[in-house]
Formats: C-alpha cells, sequence, structure tokens
C-alpha cells in the first residue's frame, strides 16, 4: 500500500499562525509564530516558509519528502483558484494581491491548497474530531473574529463563491449595532470577538473601576478570569458575549439543520465555564422539533484547522 504522503499544514490566524507537519491523520512535528498581521501576508508566508523547513529538521523530513502544502486563511477563498477575496480588517491587507498557491510552489516546489479556516478546522474535526461519525454538522470558532463552516448530508458547504457556510459571524443580531468591517451593522462579531472587546470594554461606564483596566491583554482570557474573581463589568461582559455566542450558534442550527455543533477557537480554553451556559442557552432558544442536537467543544483543539487542511489537501487531488 501506497504510504501517506507528508504534507506542511499552516493554520493562519489574526493573531498567532500554526505550522506543522501532517502525515496519515498525526502531527510530526508543530511550530508557532506571530502573525504580525499589520505587515501584510507576503512577510509572513516568508516567516511560515522557515517555520516549515524547520519542522522538516525536527520531523527528519527532507524537503523534497514534502508531498503538498496547505493553508487555511481568516478569510472568503474563490473555489477552484484557492484566491483569496477577502480579509480581516487592517490584516494581510495585501493578501487579496498575492497568488498564494504559485507563491509557496515557487518556493517549496509542491501543490499547494488555500481553504477558509473555519472549513480547514470543521473538517478535522469531521474526519477525526468532535463530529466524527455525523452527516450533518455545523462549527463556530471563537477566535479574533468568529468563524463557521458547515457539512450537509455529508458535503462541504461552498457556494458558488465560496462563502456559503463561512459567514455566520458576519449574521446581524442587532440593527442598531455597531459598524462592522464588513459594511454591515450590528454583525455577531462587532457584537462579541476579541478585535471588538477592547472597544467595547473600554466604552463601559464601570471600566476605570474594573480589575480588566488593570490587565495586560483584553481578552476573553481576562474577562473570564476577572468574572471568576467576582468583576461586575466582567460579569457582564462574559454573559452578553455568551447571549451573542448562543445566538449565533442558534441561528446556524436553524439555517443548516445540523445533528452536531463543534464550538472551538482559542476562547474555548476557558470552555469549562462557557460551555455549559452555552449548551443551555441553546437548548431553550432553537427551534428543532425533532430534538437536540449535541453541542460539543472541538477535540482536536488548536490543531484542528492543520489537521483539516491537510485533509482537505488530500480529497482535492
Amino acid at each position: 500500500m501506497k504510504a501517506a504522503p507528508t504534507l506542511l499544514a499552516c493554520d493562519v490566524g489574526g493573531t498567532r499562525i500554526k505550522v506543522g507537519l501532517v502525515r496519515g491523520g498525526r502531527l510530526l512535528a508543530r511550530r508557532e509564530i506571530d502573525a504580525r498581521a499589520s505587515g501584510g501576508l507576503g512577510p509572513a508566508l516568508e516567516r511560515i516558509v522557515r517555520a516549515g523547513v524547520r519542522c522538516c529538521r525536527e520531523a527528519g523530513v527532507p524537503r523534497s519528502g514534502l508531498g503538498g502544502v496547505g493553508l487555511s486563511f481568516p478569510g472568503i477563498i474563490e473555489p477552484g483558484t484557492g484566491r483569496i477575496l477577502s480579509t480581516p480588517a487592517g490584516k494581510f491587507d495585501d493578501a487579496r494581491t498575492i497568488d498564494v498557491a504559485r507563491w509557496v510552489e515557487g518556493r517549496l516546489g509542491v501543490p499547494t491548497l488555500v481553504c477558509n479556516d473555519a472549513n480547514a478546522a470543521l473538517a478535522g474535526e469531521w474526519r477525526g474530531g468532535a463530529a466524527r461519525g455525523f452527516r450533518s454538522v455545523v462549527m463556530m470558532t471563537l477566535g479574533t473574529g468568529i468563524g463557521t463552516s458547515a457539512i450537509i448530508d455529508g458535503v462541504p458547504l461552498r457556494g458558488q463563491h465560496g462563502q456559503a457556510g463561512c459567514l455566520g459571524g458576519h449574521w446581524v443580531l442587532n440593527v442598531d449595532g455597531d459598524d462592522c468591517p464588513c459594511g454591515n451593522r450590528g454583525c455577531a462579531e462587532t457584537e462579541a470577538s476579541t478585535w471588538a472587546l477592547p472597544g467595547r470594554a473600554r466604552a463601559h461606564p464601570d471600566f476605570p473601576s474594573s480589575r480588566l483596566a488593570r490587565a495586560g491583554t483584553l481578552d476573553y482570557a481576562a474577562v473570564f478570569r476577572a468574572a471568576a474573581a467576582g468583576d461586575a463589568m466582567a460579569i457582564e461582559l462574559r454573559d452578553r458575549a455568551i447571549r451573542v455566542w448562543a445566538a449565533t450558534v442558534v441561528s446556524l442550527i436553524h439555517a443548516y439543520d445540523p445533528e452536531c455543533v463543534v464550538i472551538g477557537g482559542g476562547i474555548m480554553r476557558s470552555g469549562a465555564i462557557l460551555l455549559p451556559r452555552l449548551r443551555r442557552r441553546v437548548a431553550r432558544l432553537a427551534w428543532t422539533p425533532w430534538g437536540k442536537p449535541k453541542v460539543r467543544a472541538s477535540a482536536l483543539g488548536n490543531d484542528a484547522a492543520l489537521l483539516g487542511v491537510a485533509a482537505l489537501f488530500g480529497e482535492n487531488r
């Protein structure tokens, strides 16, 4: 039997970039680097290649032994071409001008797949994680922004232009809400995401007296820690965010009729507090006369997109 190829997998995030070698659904080596997203994707690709070469050295895999590269990115990706059509606001602004697949192929000499990061994460969970064994599943990733993805009757949802299923973070939850970089108002991301949190927190009248005013990094890990310590403003922000995320999950359930919902992303480091509250709210608000979909934490954690983009590479070759 032919041996499984060794693939270089990369998950580009707004804050951190993960790079790993994958063979047969297993990570052989893994590294993380700062995204430095404001500096553009071009310089980031150079660092990604260097990190990939180091992974090869660690795993004892020569560069000539690479079978391909899979790269997941937080934006809309054109089906067929892998062209990046959208980027997060203020991050990787040059990405739409770069033919990423051609650039990587020119540097490493192997075929390259580019896909949406949430689609990659769900592919990983579906193949070997929390969604394994289900035919219809959705995923919500809570990181710098909010990513979503859907698989219906065993078929990954992509749409004509690559944006089907992946824009749950831009469903409008508050028609009178803040402006979103996407051009809309009151999107889920503007209501409760890591990038929107600092502005929302600092605008709160109780911010100066809150523990969050003294937090080194103002993210949801800090919110959950301060809430656990009894900080009233942090509790308010935490509970409101959970309502927003639950509303997003309910909308995903109503739109795609899944058997299972997987929740992933860096914010799930606080999953012990977040997930039970989220499950209770979803169970109460989702209209599912047939029963209740399962709501599960990601089983693969921060490696879901790395393993998923490798799986998608294999399926597309």
